[in-house]
């Protein structure tokens, strides 16, 4: 992709010439593309992808500021959006997934640890979601809190269940009750660590995942 700094002999341009180039601009960047006559295939692989795309962008619209915030931090200073990343770290993951095992709920930011363990216990109509603190902590780095969050478990891309319930705790042992779910039903549950590092700045880490069924 070409990425002119003054296309066209001026400052700026849009739109199509000829239909030979199209020149446009993204996230305040110029770029020049060929222009082309998109096509709409139906093959199997790709409605798959274009399934579990939207489903990802749907539990997205509805994400609470606790699991979108690793997402922010992650996309600063890159050619992405928190949304961009969530769907790029998912899809491939997800597209042909039965559940959501392998479903990435934060990527880690700034170098943040993860937990050391989750831990999943049913109750009714909720699940208590706990996990342990790296050992040893590095050194001038301090656990801001830990965030968890659960998501019915699905087929995604084939089912429709986009709502995430988050929580955190700012004090060990971190634990949290996720009440307000689904008698009877299986959930995929996430914990994720918030840091501050020596420099200050906030660091997340990498979700880690488990399982558990509500009674």
């Amino acid at each position: 992709m070409a990425k002119p700094t003054a296309p066209l002999l001026s400052f700026g341009a849009s739109g199509q010439i000829a239909k030979t180039l199209v020149f446009s601009r993204w996230r305040g960047r110029s770029y020049a593309r060929r222009h082309v006559i998109p096509s709409n295939p139906q093959t199997a692989e790709q409605s798959l992808t274009r399934d579990t795309f939207s489903w990802l962008q749907a539990v997205w619209k509805i994400a609470p500021a606790l699991v979108t915030a690793p997402w922010l931090a992650y996309s600063q200073g890159k050619v992405l959006t928190d949304r961009n990343a969530f769907t790029k770290f998912n899809l491939p993951d997800l597209r042909t997934a039965a559940d959501l095992a392998l479903m990435t709920m934060s990527p880690g930011a700034l170098g943040g640890l993860p937990p050391a363990s989750i831990t999943v216990t049913p109750g009714n109509d909720q699940l208590t979601v706990a996990c342990a603190e790296p050992s040893p902590t590095p050194t001038g780095w301090t656990i801001q809190g830990a965030v968890f969050a659960v998501i019915e478990s699905q087929e995604p891309g084939v089912a429709a269940f986009y709502t995430i319930s988050a929580a955190e705790d700012l004090a060990t042992p971190f634990s949290q009750v996720i009440a307000g779910l689904k008698s009877a039903t299986l959930y995929q549950c996430f914990a994720f660590l918030r840091w501050v590092r020596p420099d200050g700045q906030i660091a997340y880490s990498p979700s880690i995942t488990d399982d558990g069924l509500t009674t």
